[in-house]
């Protein structure tokens, strides 16, 4: 089953290419062992009423750089990383708009 990101506007899937030349998109399972960082995970998504499962996954699109150790040229997400970066509502509006007009 391939992976997907758990964020609604996100359309990253296992196999896509990242926006960035030099990275490629990794997934990162939800901390559901660690309950105050799992729920900064859920309240950054701005996902209300929501819960993860230990099947669902966030993309390395959504957290900075600063949250990740490289070592033997493997990319690990820190166990302290909090994602940050998510698409404003206005963003996905302005996007969705663009695709439409553009067609």
């Amino acid at each position: 089953m391939p992976r997907y990101c758990a964020v609604k506007v996100c359309r990253n899937r296992g196999g896509t290419a990242s926006k960035q030349e030099d990275k490629r998109i990794s997934f990162y399972p939800f901390p559901l062992q660690d309950k105050p960082r799992l729920q900064k995970w859920v309240d950054n998504m701005k996902r209300e009423e929501w819960t993860p499962s230990r099947h669902q996954y966030l993309c390395s699109e959504h957290f900075t750089d600063d949250c990740f150790d490289i070592r033997w040229g493997i990319r690990y997400l820190k166990s302290t990383a909090i994602p940050t970066i998510f698409p404003s509502i206005q963003d996905v509006c302005a996007l969705s708009s663009f695709h439409h007009t553009s067609i």
